[in-house]
């Protein structure tokens, strides 16, 4: 039997990820303590961005990160493993071919669809909970208009080309929008008339998006509209089929797609725990979010039933909490290891965001005690930047450049924030002559105009294409400082200009910087503190 302290937890999730980040710090010192991270996949997803996947608006791998880099340097010992029993009075976790025991126990293994009993929906609805259920059903859209145009009956064709998504919380309108965005690229490549395309969002509500307040609603509605989609609310889902969807009183809808939205519970681990649940089986737990049942569990994130002081309802299940309540659970652990105080979970929350598609969204933010709706431009821009802060929290800097050029510049049909205006899409090579120019320029100074040995070397690099990011950054300084002192103001203008262009990757075209940089960056990620700190670029 081990003497060490044995923290061990289950699910990398939002909540699990961040709290054996925020144990790994707290005992980074203490050799007595061994923390295990437990999951089925070796990669954490980013849930809340499913549907981009989906819709083709970015790389599968953008919502991706694998746990070995995240934990990279940190004290987390990653398992590849699914549980399949817990007993909590021996306290071990038990897989098929595996047991791990434990002395603290983090539950995070977040949710799963729930079908309400419906009949036909787990059969034939297409969920959208984790990574392979948005690879698959991207593969089955596509898939869909792929036979749709050799298609010659026309109701079967109908049928292929008419979408319903069951939902209209965020997860549905997100995944509704997405695909309305990504209508016009599929009808272009298959050759297939817009109008024939039909887009569904159904729900049992009497409004979408209940959460949010009314005018930010008819705002959705409006946008939803203006984007060729149908609302219907109100309509219980009675059945699904492979090839319909009953709307109750509402009637049918003929459909081969009907994708899943309408609600989650805890995962099926977490049902079949022998401890007390409550709502859609969450695990009911008291302040310091231990399980009543048994003190040395915690449970984190989605998992969570815990009605805070004052309130009404149990905190909701949203990223945010998950993002709360990690560092409580990361600080009572260590405070029973040290036999130091506990604090209790007192969340707040912040509001909400969602995205209709890449260019619209709707945001209600609490500020200064007050909640203030934003629409377009501001909604989308506050996702992106608190998507880069949690980003930051898991991955620093890497995952958090990775996030912005998947979003702003490998971005398809300007399906961005700002469009396409950042979109890599022109090829550098044509950069190659504005390079040698601008470098030969700079080495002419060197050498005849007396501008010194820095111009020479700027221009050498320029020419060759080697370190050209850098000596593109050297080459803007030097034509400033050239303009502040007032020698040949006019002609550096160019300079300045054309040097900006060359930032980004112009050295990779006929240049020493396609042979060099590779071999420096797998040199680079091999130190041990860059990987800690995420401080390179994939």
């Amino acid at each position: 039997m081990s003497n060490k302290t044995r923290i061990v937890l289950l699910g990398a999730g939002y909540g699990g990820l961040l709290t054996a980040k925020k144990l790994a710090n707290k005992f980074k010192k203490d050799n007595q303590v061994e923390i295990t991270l437990i999951d089925k996949n070796p990669y954490h997803t980013m849930r809340t961005e499913l549907h981009e996947v989906v819709a083709d608006r970015v790389s599968e791998d953008s919502i991706q990160i694998n746990l070995k880099k995240i934990f990279a340097g940190r004290k987390v010992n990653v398992v590849l493993d699914k549980i399949n029993d817990i007993n909590f009075n021996d306290k071990v976790l038990k897989s098929q071919k595996n047991e791990y025991e434990y002395d603290y126990l983090v539950i995070g293994t977040g949710c799963q669809p729930t079908y309400f009993g419906i009949p036909g929906a787990e059969e034939y609805a297409h969920k959208l909970w984790d990574f392979d259920d948005a690879v698959n059903l991207k593969e089955h859209i596509l898939h869909m208009f792929r036979e749709a145009v050799k298609e010659q009956d026309k109701e079967k064709r109908k049928k292929m080309l008419t979408f319903v998504v069951v939902g209209g919380g965020f997860t549905g309108i997100e995944m509704i929008g997405e695909l309305a965005d990504w209508k016009d690229r599929l009808c272009k490549d298959f050759y297939v008339d817009k109008e024939e395309v039909k887009l569904y969002v159904a729900d049992a509500m009497p409004k979408i998006l209940p959460i949010l307040p009314d005018n930010l609603i008819k705002k959705a509605e409006n946008h939803l509209r203006k984007l060729g989609v149908e609302i219907i609310t109100g309509a219980k889902i009675t059945e699904v089929s492979k090839e319909s969807v009953t709307l109750g009183e509402k009637g049918n809808i003929d459909t081969n797609t009907v994708i899943w939205a309408a609600g989650v519970e805890g995962s099926e681990l977490v049902g079949n725990m022998d401890i007390k649940q409550q709502g859609r089986k969450r695990i009911v737990t008291n302040d310091k979010l231990q399980a009543i049942d048994y003190e040395n569990v915690y449970v984190v994130g989605d998992n969570i039933f815990y009605i805070p002081e004052g309130q009404e309802r149990p905190v909701p299940q949203m990223v945010e909490n998950a993002e709360h309540s990690a560092p409580l659970i990361a600080h009572n652990i260590y405070a029973d290891v040290k036999g130091r105080q506990q604090k209790s979970y007192k969340p707040t929350f912040h509001g909400c965001m969602v995205c209709i598609g890449g260019k619209y969204g709707l945001a209600n933010i609490e500020f200064l005690g007050k909640f203030f709706g934003l629409s377009g431009f501001l909604a989308l821009f506050m996702k992106h930047f608190i998507n880069l802060v949690y980003f930051f929290q898991v991955a620093g800097f890497n995952k958090c450049w990775s996030y912005l050029l998947h979003e702003f510049c490998y971005v398809k049909d300007n399906r961005s924030l700002v469009g396409g205006h950042f979109a890599n899409s022109t090829p550098s090579f044509w950069l190659l002559p504005l390079r040698i120019l601008v470098g030969y320029k700079w080495l002419e100074q060197g050498l005849y105009n007396q501008a010194g040995i820095g111009a020479t070397v700027v221009g050498l690099l320029l020419i060759v294409g080697l370190f050209t990011d850098i000596a593109s950054i050297a080459s803007i300084a030097m034509a400033i400082m050239i303009w502040a002192f007032g020698i040949e103001s006019a002609q550096t203008l160019w300079f300045i200009i054309g040097s900006i262009a060359l930032i980004g990757g112009s050295g990779s075209v006929f240049g020493l910087d396609y042979y060099v940089l590779p071999v420096l960056k797998k040199s680079w990620k091999k130190i041990d503190a860059i990987k800690k700190w995420y401080l390179y670029i994939d």
